[in-house]
């Protein structure tokens, strides 16, 4: 037997089969529990040739077209296929060795969007691929493996890496205890350079200790730029941190058909002034004081058509100028504008339209994209993204015209990495990656701040917001379905790199159906997307309908609360942004220190931000009935169906039906903050704001009446 050896593990490999196993020392973990791995399976890898041992330090399994090699790198097992593209196109590996059953409660981590833990015990069958970078793939490099107590990470850097989990689950039992489930991951490499990945064995542990671990290495990999770091290169960074996330999606929506030839219909939802008054309206009227404000369907033809011609603003919204005025009248409201743009999509019956900048297939053909509203897109090559896009004509002018603080390029982060067959500007996988990197650092340049739609950690250095990271349009994700892979949506994101980007969800949803997206937002200690603002001057119109009822829609109540009598779209906002905006203020500058599940089936939940005297503790129930929890300020408290509880040393708030000893009959929203520079704890005036319900607050062994907001000793 050939042995590599750390003090954290012990890899061992047969010389007559190639079979190897790893041994977590700390946690006296096997991997595989049973038998041995095999490297492989792919072409190239039919014929074992020898196994030779290189002096202690690695191991080589040779084959007729090239070795794998076994090697450590620091506390890490590294894996490298040193075959030639040519010789090898795809190889799938790991699958037997990170086999695990439901009698070994372990799981699979998978960072898409804020992430999902996959058990082996749920006893759904399943089998979904999360491609590196892809929609709602990896959105990290790396998987967190858990079993049976001890944790291990899988890590790659290529972008051509496929991860895989699969279940399946036995249709009968023998009666005598034999595993019913069988959970596994595997990776599929498809490079054309000798594709490697490493396993890092953590000893005993959880979500947690693989979440800490991947931040150490994403720290040595330089993804971890900090909120604090980013915002001492641009101070205006400083005013995404609490800030609500307003767009006006479709100023001028024209729709095309097809292949862009004919108008199908075209409207006016905002001019440019209306725009510039709805952001007037958040500030001066429901108090909102931090706001990343976008307007999209400002260019030339509106929303998603004619690109990459972007240029007058459109005549039917007021033009240049009145968008010059409306980034201006936003920008004294203290809020960061920003002009929503695309450059991988091109149309038809743009006046750019070149077959030269379209990405194609190995025949020749050109690679389309989706059916938007102005017809069919095709697909922009990143190289010639970055060309479009720094033309005179194209971000230099919109930035000299109109001067926004932030700009956002579509799509940028959210599809995943592309390839080109075009001899003249040839594209792999990694390369769209590191052209889109060199679009983001451009556009940073030019306006200052920059993000693009989903997000991804690679680009975490070259950009100030994801939006789409943690929702989509009212759920957790865009396409994929949790509850049929069996998995839970933990904050994992949170977790590794809360304290790194500002993050939202996006698209628009229904408020009266969405408290479980605001609990979701709540445990992540992220502000809200608003994308559903009414068309206009909305709050000037009589609200119509009557109020929604029922659990989903509690955080649309304002009786007795300080929304009360404004119109929907209002009342939502200031309830839900008077919590997430404040509690993201108190967790920027820190990590998702510690997760956990408060009940046996899930629904309750507890995420810590920070560590000591900074602390702030969220706890929320995700169940469909009260659940009861500890507060350090609240007490013995009641939670209702999405309801929630915060302790932090300058902030604690509520949705509950117990607080403080309290009872709040069918449950009560409240906010208090300690004034800037003190602590709650400390004697001295608090701010409360009030949402719905019982007005009484019981603080500090007094009882006040708080209809909207005031300020308690």
């Amino acid at each position: 037997m050939e042995v590599l050896e750390t003090s954290g593990f012990r890899f061992e490999i047969d010389p007559r089969t190639g079979k190897w196993s790893l041994l977590d020392k700390e946690a006296d973990v096997r991997w595989p529990s049973q038998g041995a791995a095999g490297v492989g399976s792919g072409k190239g890898l039919e014929r074992l040739e020898g196994v030779h041992a290189q002096g202690g330090k690695s191991v080589e399994v040779r084959f007729e077209r090239g070795p794998v090699c076994f090697e450590v790198s620091g506390e890490a097992l590294k894996v490298s296929y040193k075959f030639t593209y040519n010789s090898v196109s795809e190889i799938r590996v790991l699958e037997d060795l990170l086999a695990m059953t439901d009698a070994e409660h372990g799981a699979v981590i998978v960072p898409s969007r804020e992430g999902l833990l996959i058990p082996s015990d749920s006893g759904v069958a399943m089998k979904q691929m999360f491609g590196t970078s892809e929609y709602e793939g990896c959105h990290m490099n790396m998987l967190g493996i858990l079993k049976g107590g001890a944790a291990m990470l899988v890590l790659w850097d290529d972008a051509s890496v496929w991860p895989e989990v699969e279940s399946v689950v036995a249709a009968g039992t023998d009666g005598k205890g034999a595993p019913r489930q069988r959970l596994t991951a595997s990776l599929t490499l498809r490079a054309k350079s000798p594709p490697s990945f490493r396993l890092a064995p953590l000893g005993k542990g959880d979500w947690n200790t693989v979440a800490a671990a991947y931040r150490r290495i994403a720290g040595g990999k330089g993804m971890a730029i900090t909120l604090r770091e980013k915002i001492r290169r641009n101070p205006r960074a400083g005013g995404l941190v609490g800030a609500a996330n307003v767009k006006l999606w479709h100023c001028l929506a024209r729709r095309m058909n097809e292949d862009s030839t004919r108008e199908e219909s075209v409207k006016v939802n905002w001019t440019f002034d209306e725009a510039a008054a709805v952001a007037e309206h958040l500030r001066r009227d429901l108090g909102i004081e931090r706001c990343l404000f976008t307007i999209g369907g400002w260019t030339e033809s509106g929303y998603d058509c004619r690109h990459p011609d972007n240029l007058p603003a459109n005549p039917e919204c007021g033009g240049d100028e009145k968008l010059a005025a409306a980034v201006r009248r936003i920008q004294a409201l203290g809020y960061v504008a920003c002009l929503h743009d695309n450059y991988q999509d091109m149309y038809r019956d743009a006046r750019s339209w070149n077959p030269d900048f379209i990405e194609k297939r190995p025949d020749g053909q050109l690679i389309q994209g989706g059916r938007w509203m102005g017809g069919r897109a095709y697909m922009v090559c990143a190289p010639k993204q970055l060309e479009l896009a720094m033309r005179p004509q194209n971000l230099p002018e919109i930035r000299r015209l109109f001067g926004p603080w932030s700009y956002f390029i579509d799509t940028t982060y959210a599809v995943g990495p592309r390839e080109c067959a075009d001899p003249k500007h040839p594209l792999d996988r990694n390369g769209d990656i590191a052209w889109k990197i060199q679009l983001s650092d451009k556009a940073r340049e030019l306006f200052g701040l920059f993000g693009s739609e989903c997000g991804r950690e690679w680009a975490l250095p070259h950009s100030d917001f994801f939006e789409g990271l943690v929702g989509v349009a009212g759920k957790y994700y865009h396409f994929l379905d949790p509850q049929s892979l069996g998995a839970r949506v933990i904050p994992f994101w949170e977790m590794v790199y809360h304290d790194c980007q500002i993050c939202f969800g996006k698209y628009g949803y229904p408020a009266d159906r969405a408290a479980e997206y605001v609990a979701h937002h709540v445990l992540c200690a992220r502000p809200l997307n608003y994308h559903s603002a009414p068309e206009h001057r909305y709050w000037a119109a009589k609200p119509e309908g009557a109020p929604a009822t029922g659990e989903l829609g509690c955080f649309t109540r304002t009786d007795s609360g300080w929304a009360e009598g404004l119109h929907p779209a209002d009342a939502f906002l200031k309830t839900t942004h008077e919590v997430l905006g404040p509690l993201h203020e108190a967790t920027a500058h820190q990590r998702l220190m510690r997760f956990e599940f408060l009940s046996r089936d899930g629904s309750l939940r507890r995420a810590v931000y920070g560590e000591g005297g900074e602390a702030v503790s969220v706890i929320v129930n995700f169940g469909k009935t009260a659940a009861r929890v500890e507060s350090p300020r609240g007490g013995g408290v009641e939670l209702p169906p999405w309801g929630f509880v915060i302790d932090g040393p300058r902030l604690a708030a509520f949705h509950a039906r117990q607080w403080n000893g309290r009872q709040y009959t069918g449950g009560a929203l409240f906010v208090l903050q300690a004034a800037e520079g003190r602590r709650l704890d400390d004697p001295g005036p608090v701010h409360v704001f009030h949402g719905f319900g019982d007005a009484q607050l019981t603080w500090r062994g007094r009882t006040h009446e708080v209809r909207r907001e005031a300020t308690i000793p």
